[in-house]
């Protein structure tokens, strides 16, 4: 059985937060720390199907998946954003992804880019938003392989530009 997208559970329970110090491991920010994930998972999870309806104050409404494999082994996760803010424009857009470290390089990233462009067609949005860090390689591909057209190059107060990509309703 090939990776699925799930919504977050409990039974991915060891592995997400396994992930989650990988991500700590190469000094990415995560959420919610991996010992208070420990003891508050149901928490964690609760604010994940909040934030669908009822996001924090500033955020738009995203729905989460965790990309999976045949052994209920976290692989990634996929945010779709259910519709643009200002900021979001900018950086971010409609589908922002990630794949564990030690689970790159293997087609995963380019597999949930386009499972997360589906889930942006079943909420009815159209021309699809995705931004990337411009040394980014990896994620330039992954979003051009899935028709991501490169729209402009801006410079939002980061250390690197951001690539904004525009994958069309009809692509």
């Amino acid at each position: 059985m090939k990776p699925r997208l799930a919504r977050p559970h409990e039974r991915f329970k060891a592995s997400y937060i396994q992930g989650a110090w990988e991500f700590i491991s190469e000094r990415r920010t995560v959420t919610w720390h991996p010992e208070i994930l420990r003891q508050r998972f149901g928490e964690y999870l609760q604010a994940l199907r909040q934030a669908e309806t009822d996001p924090l104050a500033g955020l738009a409404p995203s729905s989460r998946f965790w990309l999976v494999g045949a052994d209920d082994r976290y692989l990634g996760d996929v945010d779709v954003r259910h519709h643009l803010n200002a900021a979001l424009r900018c950086y971010g857009g409609h589908i922002g992804y990630k794949i564990r470290p030690s689970e790159r390089r293997k087609g995963y990233g380019r597999l949930i880019c386009c499972l997360g462009i589906r889930e942006a067609r079943q909420l009815g949005i159209g021309d699809i938003l995705i931004t990337c860090d411009d040394d980014n390689i990896g994620s330039c591909k992954i979003i051009e392989a899935n028709g991501g057209r490169l729209q402009d190059k801006i410079d939002n107060d980061r250390a690197v530009l951001t690539r904004r990509y525009w994958i069309p309703a009809a692509g």
